[in-house]
């Protein structure tokens, strides 16, 4: 696109982008446009006449260019909100979805019955968004395991970029391997890999070429990591402690199964915004 006027500039964008399929096209192209000038969303709407450098230019067409070509737009510009709150994101680590925040308020909730004093393990961290927007909102402290360096590194980022390092703690690992031993836990959290090998083939492009297929498939079923958490953490937690899990729209028997051949009680399945099964919970009541 040639030079031209923020609102000039967006209305181009938004017509290339819908034409190319692109689900979220106008608000896409708001993101690029506010990462490009430096403005909020009010600001490019009412300062819409105002004209783009030639560096601003060439970043916003560069941001088209790219989700174009199915790249998610947090890749792109570098970041997600969750939760009311700002994280950093970058290619190699899972981009941070609505739904989780499901999962969130339900362990926030949890934490809370305990005065304050929840110590909290997170399995497979990511971005660090569970586990930052937990202590965020309430004073638990969060240890946290990743079995990629970089999303460990990226987690701890995010974690000074929230002011809650000082409460949240990220260690390279699997699944429990890498947490301080001999610790024992009030929450255990997870968002795993769940989705099978027949779902791994129909995933939208921007999924399925761009994020990392190692945190986002769980085995031909999809509940490989659920039996491995579910198996490993009931010692970790301490009597009265929850488990929470995110799960797949068709997983909360299989799920739920799992968690009580492992002797967890007082299975609960919460559902999304949408109607659909999103997380499940269960207790050690011994």
């Amino acid at each position: 696109m040639e030079t031209g006027s923020i609102k000039m500039l967006l209305y181009n964008a938004k017509k290339i982008l819908k034409e190319a399929g692109i689900q979220e096209y106008a608000l896409d192209a708001e993101l690029f446009m506010m990462k490009a000038v430096g403005m909020d969303r009010i600001h490019i709407i009412t300062e819409g006449d105002k004209m783009l450098t030639e560096e601003q230019l060439e970043y916003f067409n560069r941001c088209v260019n790219r989700r174009l070509k199915n790249e998610p737009t947090a890749y792109i510009i570098g970041s997600r909100e969750f939760m009311g709150l700002d994280f950093y994101v970058e290619n190699g680590v899972l981009i941070p979805r609505p739904d989780t925040e499901i999962l969130v308020e339900r362990v926030i909730e949890e934490a809370k019955k305990r005065n304050g004093k929840a110590l909290v393990a997170e399995v497979g961290a990511g971005t660090g968004c569970i586990s930052i927007s937990i202590a965020k909102y309430t004073n638990a402290v969060c240890r946290c395991t990743d079995i990629n360096p970089a999303a460990v590194k990226l987690a701890r980022k995010n974690a000074e970029l929230n002011n809650v390092s000082d409460r949240v703690f990220f260690y390279d690992g699997d699944i429990f391997k890498g947490l301080p031993e001999n610790g024992k836990y009030d929450i255990i959290v997870s968002n795993p890999p769940y989705i099978n090998k027949a779902d791994m083939e129909t995933l939208m492009p921007d999924v399925k070429d761009y994020e990392p297929s190692n945190a986002l498939f769980g085995g031909d079923d999809g509940m490989d990591f659920y039996r491995k958490i579910a198996s490993d953490g009931f010692e970790l937690l301490n009597a009265g402690g929850g488990i929470f899990f995110e799960i797949g729209y068709d997983e909360a028997e299989g799920v739920s199964e799992i968690l009580i051949n492992n002797g967890y009680t007082d299975i609960e399945v919460l559902k999304d915004l949408s109607g659909l099964d999103r997380v499940v919970s269960a207790y050690r009541r011994k």
